[in-house]
């Protein structure tokens, strides 16, 4: 029997239709997958906030007692006049020696609380003219939402020097970026 090369050519196409159809669910598949794992933008705000507690805490500039016979800073170990005297004095002053970001700082601000047991909370800040701005925009009842303003919060265990005597105490960091 003789074909003909139109049927030939016909039912080749045919057994094809499949195949095609499964390729391009395939070629989709791939474009959506690399397309979701692409990362576009990186939040650098978390590592911020941590970069910000661990320089306030080891710093000779931040709040942890400073010995400067020994040239040493004693991490950990609160220096209970240096804070209440930031908790007293010029509230942005953390901002010149810890991490400068200009002038008006448009980066990071902070709350930092310490507490002991049996006496009053003692609360200083780091950019207070930031964290006054930024605070009221986190809560999500705010009309128009949140925006971009983010809090992170942290706690550390802390020994509290208070001129010769050692206390235990927390420190706590309410984070504003």
């Amino acid at each position: 029997m003789v074909r003909k090369k139109r049927g030939e050519v016909s039912s080749e196409v045919l057994y094809f239709i499949p195949k095609i159809i499964f390729l391009i669910a395939v070629l989709f598949a791939v474009v959506i997958l690399v397309k979701k794992f692409i990362i576009i933008t990186t939040d650098i705000r978390p590592v911020e906030s941590h970069i910000l507690v661990r320089r306030l805490l080891y710093s000779k500039e931040g709040i942890s007692y400073f010995d400067s016979q020994l040239n040493r800073v004693y991490p950990g170990t609160i220096d209970l006049e240096r804070f209440k005297m930031l908790s007293r004095s010029n509230p942005n002053e953390l901002d010149m020696s810890i991490i400068n970001y200009g002038e008006d700082n448009p980066i990071i601000s902070a709350k930092m609380t310490l507490k002991q047991q049996g006496k009053e909370d003692i609360i200083a800040y780091y950019n207070k003219d930031r964290f006054d701005k930024w605070e009221p925009r986190i809560l999500p009842g705010v009309k128009g939402g949140a925006g971009s303003v983010r809090a992170f919060k942290e706690k550390q265990y802390v020994m509290i020097k208070d001129s010769n005597k050692l206390s235990n105490g927390t420190l706590e960091f309410y984070m504003v970026s």
